[in-house]
């Protein structure tokens, strides 16, 4: 039985934890190696799992970039409207406003609210300015919803109560929850 090199072994990882090929048919005739090498390597090293890992780091960071996005372009617009308050306060230091004052206001008004729209649509985000926190907020609601829907899951589809509650615990401890101590609660 031949040995496979480290750089087939190191391929065929990459193309299942990239996505590119998934199925261990197909990554076993691309690198020239038999299908049950590749599963015996999937095995080994555990794929699934480091898949998993990577594809949850891939949505914090997304989570991340998004929720910074949106406080990067609520401190741009907040800005923009500082300056349009400015000269409407200014404007009425010197005496008051005239028609042509307010005109130019309404236009101002109006082109930063048509420009933020813009920018929001056009990055994919709210119209409605949610906050930083807010967005984060959602992110771990939907995370927690997902997590008691998989518990839910197995709990309906395995009979073998241990089996279902070893599932459930390791589940929730290797899921961070900073705010949450149900790993440590059903432990005990």
């Amino acid at each position: 039985m031949a040995r496979h090199s480290a750089r087939k072994r190191e391929e065929a990882r990459q193309f299942y934890l990239t996505g590119e090929v998934t199925s261990i048919a197909e990554i076993a005739r691309r690198i020239g190696v038999k299908p049950h090498t590749v599963a015996s390597w999937k095995r080994a090293e555990a794929w699934d799992a480091l898949r998993l890992k990577i594809d949850r780091r891939a949505a914090e960071q997304l989570v991340e970039k998004l929720a910074s996005e949106r406080v990067s372009l609520n401190a741009q617009h907040f800005k923009l409207w500082s300056a349009v308050v400015a000269r409407a306060f200014g404007t009425l230091q010197k005496g008051g406003l005239q028609a042509e004052d307010v005109r130019a206001l309404e236009k101002m008004a109006s082109v930063l609210e048509k420009a933020q729209r813009g920018q929001r649509l056009a990055r994919g985000l709210s119209l409605d300015g949610q906050t930083e926190e807010q967005i984060r907020a959602e992110a771990a609601a939907e995370t927690r919803a997902l997590i008691d829907l998989f518990i839910q899951v197995v709990k309906e589809e395995i009979e073998d109560e241990d089996l279902r509650d070893r599932i459930a615990r390791t589940l929730l401890e290797r899921i961070p929850s900073p705010d949450d101590e149900e790993p440590e609660d059903s432990a005990a």
